[in-house]
Order: C-alpha cells, then structure tokens, then sequence
C-alpha cells in the first residue's frame, strides 16, 4: 500500500484568483505594449517623414539664396547695368505707346477745323517690333481750305508721320455747297505728342537761366556805380 503526504500549505482564496487572473492580465498588458509601440512607430516616420520634408525646404532655400546673390553679382557688373537700364528704357517706351483708339480719336478730332468733320477712322497695330501704328482717316469738309488746313497741321504734328492722300472726291449739295471728301493714311507715334512739349519746356527753362547770370553781373555793377555816386556826394559835402 502507497500513501501520498502533501505537506504543502493550501492556497488561499486570492491566490487562486491571482493565478486565475494572472495570464489574462499579462496578454492583455502584451496586446497594449503592442498597440503602443505601433503606435509609436508610426508616429517616428510621421516625424522622420516632416523632418525630410523640412530639409528639403532649406535646401530649397539655400539654393534660391544663392542664385539670389549669383544674380545681384551679375546686376553688379556694369554691363548688366547697362544691359537693365537698356531694358528699363525699353520698357518705359513700351509703356508710352500704349494705344487708345478714343485718345485718337481725340487726337484727330483736336486737329479739325470747324469746317471740317470725322466720317472714319481706322487703325492697323504693329505685326512686328519695330513697326508702328498706321491710321486711315475719313474726312469731310466744306471746301478745299478746311482739308488742306487739316493736312497741314497733322504734318506739323510730332506725332503723325507720313500723311499721304489715297482718295480724293467732290460732291455738290444745295444747302452747304461743294463737299470735299478725302481718305488719308499717317503713321502715329503714340506719346510723341508728350515729349515734344516736355523737350519744349526743358528748352525754354534752359534759355531763362541765362537770363538769370546775365542779370546777376548788372546788378552788381549797379551796386558799384551806386557806392560810386555815393562816395563823390561825399567828398563834394
């Protein structure tokens, strides 16, 4: 006959609700440090993702600082000075032939005579650099002074080139007599006009400053002749 002796203390009851617990417990802590380390790692390439995208940015930076001073050094070259004050020049000459058809017409229409009126006006733009605008005109007139009056002064005008005659007709009317009715073409120069009376004025204030030292030297002579006269009042007394 066999006989067992177990001298082991028995196991209280939370014990048994320690070791019933305990493996659910640590799976459950093991499926959280699971969670959290994806987690985690997810976050670190986020962050080494914005990272990249932060030094790129510099670099993009730097490159664009650096072909910012390759340029200045270039603009500081006086052949690209010349070459942007050359540009700055064209530019301003562009922005002076900017075009309105209602600032020719008024144009035109400031050249007319009373006797003579507008029936037409037509403007062709420049196909290439270097080209210029061309105007048709229509014109009527009550007789041939108003007409030629008109061509005149649109040849004195700075800006009309080349007025040239294409049609030429008479028509007679019992109410206002003979009309005259004409087709010319002119090359325009939009902005001519402007710097005709600017150089105008320029050269005018230019011939008043003569004036000016001319008068300077009489008056100090006059100042001389004056303590002059004053000086043989004197002696006379």
């Amino acid at each position: 006959m066999k006989i067992t002796l177990n001298l082991s203390a028995p196991a209280s009851l939370r014990d048994r609700w320690a070791l019933a617990w305990g493996v659910p417990t640590a799976l459950a802590g093991l499926l959280i440090a699971v969670v959290l380390g994806r987690a985690s790692l997810q976050e670190y390439r986020e962050y080494r993702g914005m990272q990249q995208q932060v030094f790129e940015v510099q670099m993009r930076a730097a490159d664009l600082r650096n072909q910012e001073a390759a340029i200045r050094k270039k603009l500081e070259d006086p052949a690209y000075r010349d070459l942007l004050r050359q540009a700055r020049f064209v530019n301003s000459l562009i922005d002076q032939r900017e075009l309105s058809l209602s600032e020719l017409s008024a144009r035109v229409a400031g050249l007319l005579p009373a006797e003579a009126q507008l029936t037409a006006l037509g403007l062709t733009s420049p196909k290439r650099p270097g080209d210029v605008y061309m105007v048709k005109m229509g014109i009527t007139a009550r007789g041939e002074d108003a007409i030629q009056t008109f061509i005149d002064d649109l040849e004195d005008a700075p800006d009309f080139k080349d007025v040239s005659i294409l049609n030429q007709g008479f028509q007679e009317e019992a109410a206002q007599g003979e009309q005259v009715n004409i087709i010319c073409t002119a090359r325009y120069l939009p902005g001519a006009e402007k710097a005709f009376e600017e150089a105008s004025r320029a050269a005018e204030a230019g011939s008043e400053k003569p004036k000016v030292a001319r008068e300077k030297p009489r008056a100090k002579g006059q100042k001389k002749k004056d303590k002059t006269a004053a000086a043989k009042v004197g002696s006379a007394k």
